[in-house]
Parts: structure tokens; C-alpha cells; sequence
């Protein structure tokens, strides 16, 4: 019986579920195969950004050349291009640079843990102090003596 109730709605969905399908098709233009991406090499004596438009680019300042990056090493090797005149990806940044920058915030973040680290001893020590709890500096091996 709960079939037959149904029986109309499962027609609705279905004749709208066919219709659209086929509308849908319609709709969709017709697209045409990409184009073959240009080889680097074409975009040399240009500039850096005309030249990592093309993401497996690399471009080197040293000639002014485009050329494919060598994706077999992570870093391009130096004789194909310097590394600080070697761009990819974006044309501001350079990788020494980057790395040094790096470098430096890293070594002030652990100027600052330890400056933390120190801060926290000290502060643990005053409370260690206040409970009689701090050993004495000269023997820290001293025998504890219960009252």
C-alpha cells in the first residue's frame, strides 16, 4: 500500500532527474583540447615574469635565460645557474636570502626559549627557597635529615 503512494513522487523524481540529465548535457559547450605549453627556452632575453608563468621554468639572472628546471635535484645545480641568481616560482625572492632569514629567526627563537627556560629555573628555585626545599650549591649530595 505504501508503495503505491509513493509510486507518483518516484515518477516526479525520475522524469526530473531524466530531464535535467539530458538538459545538462546541452549546456555543457564544448571545450577544446588545451594548447602544448611553450618550452622554456622560448621565453629567453625576455623577463623573470613572462618566464615563471611556466611553473616547470626556472630563470637566471647571471644571462637573462629561461630554462627547464632540473627536477631530478631539489636545488638546481651551479652549473646550470648560480642559486642567488636562480628564480622559481616568483621572481622577488632570493633563496640565500630566504635561508639566512630563516637562520635568524630561528636563532632568536632560541635566544628566546632559553631566556624562558632561565626566567623559569630562577623562578623555581625562590619557591624551592621559601619551602626549605633548595639544596645548597656546594654539596647538592647531602644527606636529608628527617625531624
Amino acid at each position: 500500500m505504501a508503495a503505491l503512494r509513493l509510486w507518483p513522487l518516484w515518477l516526479q523524481g525520475l522524469a526530473l532527474v531524466w530531464g535535467c540529465g539530458r538538459m545538462g548535457l546541452a549546456l555543457l559547450p564544448a571545450t577544446a583540447p588545451p594548447a602544448p605549453a611553450q618550452a622554456c627556452s622560448e621565453f629567453s632575453q625576455r623577463s623573470c615574469e613572462e618566464c615563471l608563468k611556466n611553473v616547470s621554468c626556472l630563470w637566471c639572472y647571471t644571462n637573462n635565460t629561461c630554462i627547464d628546471y632540473p627536477v631530478r635535484s631539489i636545488l638546481p645545480p651551479s652549473s646550470l645557474c648560480s642559486l642567488s641568481n636562480a628564480r622559481w616560482g616568483v621572481c622577488w625572492s632570493r633563496p640565500d636570502e630566504e635561508e639566512e632569514r630563516l637562520a635568524r629567526k630561528r636563532e632568536e627563537r632560541r635566544l628566546q626559549s632559553l631566556q624562558r627556560k632561565h626566567e623559569r629555573k630562577l623562578k623555581h628555585d625562590e619557591i624551592r627557597k621559601k619551602y626549605g626545599l633548595l639544596q645548597d650549591s656546594d654539596n647538592p649530595y647531602s644527606r636529608f635529615e628527617n625531624e
